[in-house]
């Protein structure tokens, strides 16, 4: 397969190029950036090529500036994570204007060079994806976000750690805006095949404090390393895997809806979408519990706003 990597040179760009490198099935790599960060990324090829000697493992990998993107021509899935990161004291909405029109342009320019699958990872990564979708004019298969992804394996690890049991065992989601209206679907976790609700010492578990601990994790590594990268990265690698492989698993990705869960469309969101080769094959229309549907009808009212206001970048 050939990948191509938007963004390249930034921290969550440049983890996810190494990972992707060291993929057996990928054989051609395209690293982009934008023209002054051109040095970077051939520092970091060199660097990626060194590491595969060492792991006896091989790829062609290339570096381009973003001037010229027909280099993407071919690509089984192009991965756009461009975009600034959300500095202090800078809003939500001023973070979404700026990327909408850096991950639009880069929509429309993509559209025009091949058919692609398009992965967001930029964020605000809903409204990103939401941009990306109207932009391109892709079938809606085709254009996905990373989503409620990582925050559902975080709140897989918090619920192992505290009934002490193997990760494997857990199977839980959290469903709507990669943000602080998020939605844990307590309804749909088990540990074993057994509801958590029927787990010993359940009623002890800290619910508000694991979910307050999954919405802030991100900032929290922002405040303490500068930023994340081998978590959104190896969630990334994650999900192309289950394109490369077809594996048909359920996973939570910022997709568009078009009224399969209650009736709700327009809006790209995290929800259960089945992944396999053609992308996001199946949005899964699950039902949720009074409660769920409440807070996920407020998380999609919050992300369309945001989508309504970018439309036009």
């Amino acid at each position: 397969m050939k990948v191509s990597v938007i963004g390249a040179s930034g921290r969550i760009g440049s983890s996810v190029s190494f990972l992707l490198a060291k993929e057996p099935d990928i054989k051609d790599l395209i690293m982009i950036s934008r023209e002054k960060s051109l040095n970077k990324l051939k520092g970091l090829q060199m660097d990626i090529y060194d590491a595969l000697a060492g792991l006896r493992s091989d790829a062609n990998i290339e570096v381009h500036s973003d001037k010229d993107l027909s280099v993407v021509d071919g690509s089984d899935i192009v991965i756009i994570t461009a975009g600034v990161p959300r500095k202090e004291n800078m809003s939500r909405l001023d973070l979404a204007k700026i990327n909408a029109e850096i991950v639009g342009r880069y929509a429309r320019e993509i559209a025009k060079i091949c058919d692609t699958k398009l992965f967001i990872i930029t964020n605000p990564v809903d409204v990103m994806t939401y941009k990306a979708f109207i932009e391109s004019n892709y079938d809606r298969n085709m254009v996905f976000g990373l989503g409620t992804h990582l925050d559902s394996l975080r709140f897989k690890v918090a619920i192992a750690k505290f009934f002490g049991v193997h990760i494997d065992d857990v199977r839980t989601r959290i469903i709507g805006e990669h943000g602080d209206t998020m939605v844990p679907l307590l309804s749909a976790t088990g540990i074993g095949g057994i509801p958590i609700q029927m787990m010993p010492n359940f009623e002890k578990f800290p619910y508000k404090e694991v979910i307050d601990d999954v919405k802030n994790k991100g900032s929290e590594i922002i405040k303490l390393n500068g930023g994340s990268e081998f978590g959104p990265a190896s969630a990334v690698i994650n999900i192309v895997n289950c394109i490369i492989h077809d594996e048909k698993r359920l996973l939570t990705l910022s997709a568009y809806l078009d009224g399969e869960i209650d009736g709700i469309r327009d809006v790209c969101i995290g929800v259960p979408v089945k992944v396999g080769r053609n992308g996001i094959e199946e949005v899964v229309p699950i039902k949720l519990e009074n409660d769920e549907l409440e807070a996920f009808r407020h998380s999609v009212k919050v992300v369309k706003e945001y989508c309504e206001l970018v439309k036009n970048i």
